[in-house]
């Protein structure tokens, strides 16, 4: 039943380039498109809203992604990340689902451990079926059919939210992570080599897929990122799982890598 969810989510949702592999922690690692909103200004190029989602196998909890001296963590784009400066967060946490719809605040870009705002955890929009709390506007109503076909644009934020209501949303913990340029201030570049955000006691996902949100990422660029996680086993054991050059008790795995990181001869693996 897992198996198909899954095969049925990776088929029928909009994807860019999906990095999807098996391994003993990781199912996969895949990025959703969530928002495409079309430029006004003709020859622009639109922006894009992905979503970073980590699928962990039964039983397996994320604990926090991380940076170190051997291990980079960067998160780029081309261009610049898209910040709401207005009612905009570092941290999905932080995001008042309250003031959703008072701006395009569903489109900032922020780092999370399987949160998407105060209120709420992250689900695939194809895998999100009780409707949305999203309005349009201020989020846009369905494109022509021309522009939809050549943007690949999927159905509304109005019609599906990718947001789950949730009880208790966990803070994410910042490790010395430089989160700058999710903010205020416009930049291109996230990264570290002695940094990491978290969740203290680990985070499991809240559909029986286990699948974790880490990031949401707006941009009119393209997007890579080269990343690193501590997963918790069902024997409470932490291992590390890295995007290259795993050390004693590190596993490789390539998916990890993506877009420009991704090494040309790697399998996704």
């Amino acid at each position: 039943m897992r198996r198909a969810v899954i095969q049925q989510l990776c088929a029928g949702a909009i994807l860019l380039a999906p990095v999807i592999a098996r391994s003993q922690a990781i199912d996969s690692v895949f990025v959703e498109v969530y928002h495409v909103q079309p430029s006004d200004v003709a020859g622009e190029p639109p922006l894009t809203t992905y979503r970073i989602f980590v699928d962990l196998a039964p039983d397996h909890e994320l604990q926090m992604v991380f940076g170190d001296d051997k291990h980079q963590l960067r998160i780029h784009t081309t261009t610049a990340f898209h910040n709401d400066t207005l009612n905009g967060a570092k941290f999905a946490h932080q995001v008042n689902a309250d003031r959703l719809n008072a701006s395009p605040l569903a489109l900032d870009s922020w780092l999370t451990i399987g949160a998407a705002s105060d209120q709420h955890m992250a689900v695939p929009r194809a895998m999100d079926t009780d409707g949305s709390i999203l309005e349009c506007p201020p989020y846009p109503a369905r494109k022509g059919k021309k522009e939809v076909a050549l943007l690949n644009i999927p159905a509304p934020l109005c019609s599906s939210d990718g947001l789950m209501p949730y009880p208790e949303i966990r803070e994410v913990v910042n490790f010395n992570f430089a989160s700058g340029y999710l903010g205020k201030v416009k930049g291109n570049l996230l990264e570290t080599t002695n940094g990491a955000w978290a969740v203290l006691g680990g985070k499991a996902g809240v559909t029986e897929n286990n699948l974790l949100l880490i990031a949401q990422i707006s941009t009119t660029g393209t997007l890579s990122f080269l990343l690193n996680l501590q997963i918790e086993t069902p024997e409470h054991e932490p291992v590390k799982y890295v995007a290259r050059d795993p050390g004693p008790d590190e596993v490789l795995y390539e998916g990890l890598a993506y877009g420009q990181y991704r090494l040309p001869s790697s399998s996704g693996k």
